[in-house]
């Protein structure tokens, strides 16, 4: 027979745990909006890199955007890692994002050796798919993370399904 004092403990005990659950969900969520915004800072510094006007360096500017974005996630979600990792990650996934549009803003890098519309083309072009990419990369970290992953067992052959998806849904919308 249950007495009434260890259906108060019960009760107090369920209590607790929709507590910590809630505050579980709120520590989630505050997350999230964090990690959202660095991608979304990285988006707008990604689509600046992409108005570099010397042909290539905007493609350098991208990637550095993309390795300090990762940097800050994984301080976000307390890993630590080499930048050489984080660099040769965000190369990869820079390499799977070229079957997936990536080709045509490079060659419309090229084009910034023309003067004037060459310069102009080639900005708007970088600008976007810079930034989409850079959203691409930053929602698959943020995913992996989430999921109790690290960089040591992120794995872009896994990734590489939702790193294009993501990709094409922000392309489709700049």
């Amino acid at each position: 027979m249950t007495t009434k004092t260890e259906t108060q403990s019960e009760s107090k005990s369920e209590t607790q745990t929709d507590a910590e659950l809630d505050a579980l969900a709120m520590e989630k969520s505050e997350r999230l909006d964090r990690a959202s915004a660095i991608i979304s800072n990285k988006c707008k510094w990604s689509g600046a890199a992409g108005f570099i006007p010397v042909p290539y360096l905007d493609l350098a500017g991208l990637a550095a955007v993309q390795v300090k974005m990762v940097s800050e996630l994984t301080s976000l979600y307390d890993k630590t890692v080499k930048q050489e990792a984080i660099k040769t990650l965000v190369g990869t996934l820079m390499g799977t994002l070229t079957t997936a549009g990536l080709a045509g803003p490079v060659a419309f890098s090229t084009l910034k050796i023309v003067p004037g519309l060459g310069s102009i083309a080639g900005g708007l072009s970088m600008g976007a798919v810079g930034a989409a990419a850079t959203y691409a990369v930053g929602k698959v970290f943020v995913n992996h993370f989430e999921g109790g992953g690290t960089l040591a067992n992120f794995d872009t052959e896994k990734v590489k399904d939702d790193l294009k998806s993501a990709f094409s849904s922000k392309a489709a919308k700049a």
